[in-house]
């Protein structure tokens, strides 16, 4: 029997699908066809859009002054700064933003004089609440008079301001959740099917005949999954202590924050075993030193089953920052930038924007 040949090749108009042919030039080996989906956290960015989004709801906003002409109103919205993204994890889509707003206003005092100014926003954030957004506002030119439209706009104008920016976070959902949610059929866990080969279809018998002595039939290879994998190194900085970092990533409270759900399974002690994002990220820890080091073996659900990488996590501090040293052994090829892309997000960055911790970049 001659050896077979393997072609990979990605599946038109899905970069995150691989078609694995595997066929042999014998004619009484079938044809293994697979599909692997890869990557299971689903996200969009919606930056493009929050921006559009408060131009049309923030634009036109306007207070008047029931006791003489004084008015002000939302001209432009001059920046939206920061991150807008919409994911899914299980099933289920959640929002995960922190900008920074700058709105431009005009509008006229009592005695009908011009002023205009800005508003800004330092912090609109999926976790704000109503009552927690602050308004910094200022004139262009400032005069005793021209307060008058100063304070009318901290009075009546952002009482207005702080219902719209509320309602962003189920308006970014019902915009963009319906874009990465997947139904079952497409759910992008780890996915093997098996297909017959042409040998074999041409090879079956016609209706109503046994089949005997039509040639050859073709035979399924049975192969076991051999993991290729690779390394991840990469380094992060905290704007806190090695303790306070070590705590946030053993501490089932601090877990819950910053994962936005319950842990189905957390147990911070050697031989622990840990289940977060709704089963997508299992694990157990290997080793625990406190404020130094953490050492846990860790997969994805859509992983080849059984494989585990092995994640080292290094605390570093220095004068006034922690630097994260990571390295990530085991991770399967192909998954490396999913990996890399998910602990930035997941980890990293939603660590920050929850604690604190530092710039989000």
């Amino acid at each position: 029997m001659e050896s077979g040949r393997l072609a990979l090749a990605a599946i038109p108009g899905n970069p995150d699908i691989i078609n694995i042919n595997i066929a042999s030039h014998h004619s009484t080996v079938g044809t293994l066809a697979s599909v692997f989906v890869l990557g299971h956290w689903v996200n969009k960015d919606a930056s493009a859009w929050a921006k559009e989004y408060f131009e049309n709801n923030l634009i036109g906003t306007e207070a008047k002054d029931p006791t003489n002409e004084a008015y002000v109103r939302i001209e432009k919205v001059l920046s939206v700064d920061g991150d807008v993204d919409v994911s899914q994890r299980k099933g289920k889509v959640i929002t995960l933003f922190d900008v920074k707003i700058q709105l431009e206003y005009s509008g006229k005092t009592g005695t009908g004089e011009n002023v205009s100014g800005t508003i800004t926003v330092p912090e609109v954030a999926h976790d704000t609440e109503l009552d927690e957004y602050v308004f910094e506002i200022s004139n262009y030119t400032d005069t005793a008079e021209k307060q008058e439209v100063r304070e009318l706009a901290r009075s009546h104008l952002t009482p207005q301001l702080r219902e719209r920016l509320y309602r962003f976070s189920d308006a970014l959902v019902e915009q963009h959740g319906k874009d990465i949610q997947h139904t079952k059929e497409n759910d992008p866990k780890y996915k093997l099917s098996q297909v017959p080969d042409a040998a074999s279809s041409s090879s079956a018998a016609a209706p109503g005949t046994s089949g005997k002595g039509s040639g050859p039939q073709a035979s399924r290879s049975e192969t076991k999954a051999v993991v290729n994998t690779t390394e991840i190194v990469e380094t992060f900085e905290f704007q806190t202590t090695a303790d306070e970092l070590y705590q946030t990533l053993v501490d089932p409270n601090r877990i819950t924050a910053f994962t936005r759900s319950q842990p189905d399974v957390f147990e911070p002690v050697e031989g622990g075993r840990f289940k977060l994002f709704g089963g997508n990220v299992t694990g157990e820890f290997v080793r625990l030193d406190p404020t130094e080091k953490i050492t846990q073996k860790w997969r994805l659900a859509n992983w080849p089953e059984g494989h585990y990488s092995t994640m080292t996590m290094v605390f570093d501090q220095g004068v006034a920052a922690t630097v994260l040293r990571l390295t990530w052994k085991g991770v399967p090829i192909g998954q490396e930038e999913t990996a890399r892309k998910n602990f930035s997000e997941y980890y990293v960055r939603s660590i920050k924007i929850t604690f604190g911790f530092g710039a989000i970049l």
